[in-house]
C-alpha cells in the first residue's frame, strides 16, 4: 500500500508496514533535519499528513512556540530546561560557550535559549491526539561540542506537552 499527499509525495511502506520520509529545511542560515515516520500506514491520515506539512512550512512559528514554552518552563523549580543549561555550562569549555551564545542581553539562561541550535525535528502522523507526541524538535547549543539535546515534544496542535534531556 501507498498514500499520495501533495508536500510528501508518494509514502510507501517498507515490508513491515513502517511509513518514513526525511528531508533537510533551512532555518535562517541553519539547515535542519526533517522526518516523518510511523511504525505502520494505517494508523496516518491525510489531515495528520496535512498538518505535518503546515508545521514544516511553519518553521518559524514553530521553533518560536517552542522556544517560548522553554522559556516559559524556566521559572519552574528545578526545570528541565534551567537543568539542560547549567548541564551545559558546567560540562563545555568557557571558550565554547561563548561561541555558541549569539546573544548578550545580560540575561545568561535567556540568552541561552536564543542561541540553541535546532538540529532536527521528527513527525508522528500516527501519534494525533491531544497528548500524544505528534512533533519532536531537538536542540543544541553546541552540536560538535555536545550530544546533550534539549528536546521539545508537541502535540498535533502544536503544545508543547513535554520537555526532556536527551544525551
Amino acid at each position: 500500500m501507498t498514500i499520495e499527499h501533495d508536500f510528501f509525495g508518494i509514502l510507501g511502506s517498507d515490508d513491515e508496514g513502517e511509513i518514513y520520509w526525511s528531508d533537510s529545511a533551512e532555518l535562517g542560515d541553519q539547515d535542519i533535519e526533517i522526518d516523518l515516520s510511523s511504525p505502520d500506514e494505517p494508523s496516518v491520515s491525510l489531515e495528520a499528513l496535512d498538518i505535518a506539512a503546515f508545521m514544516i512550512n511553519s518553521l518559524e512559528d514553530l521553533d518560536s512556540q517552542a522556544r517560548e514554552s522553554l522559556v516559559a518552563e524556566l521559572s519552574a523549580e528545578g526545570s528541565v530546561t534551567a537543568l539542560y543549561i547549567n548541564q551545559c555550562l558546567e560540562e563545555l569549555d568557557e571558550e565554547v560557550i561563548e561561541d555558541a551564545l549569539i546573544w548578550d542581553s545580560g540575561d545568561k539562561q535567556i540568552d541561552f535559549l536564543r542561541s540553541i541550535q535546532l538540529q532536527r525535528i521528527g513527525f508522528h502522523p500516527h501519534h494525533i491526539k491531544n497528548d500524544e507526541h505528534f512533533a519532536v524538535l531537538d536542540y543544541s547549543i553546541s552540536p560538535t561540542e555536545t550530544d546533550a539535546l534539549l528536546v521539545v515534544t508537541l502535540d498535533v496542535h502544536g503544545d508543547t506537552i513535554v520537555i526532556s534531556l536527551d544525551s
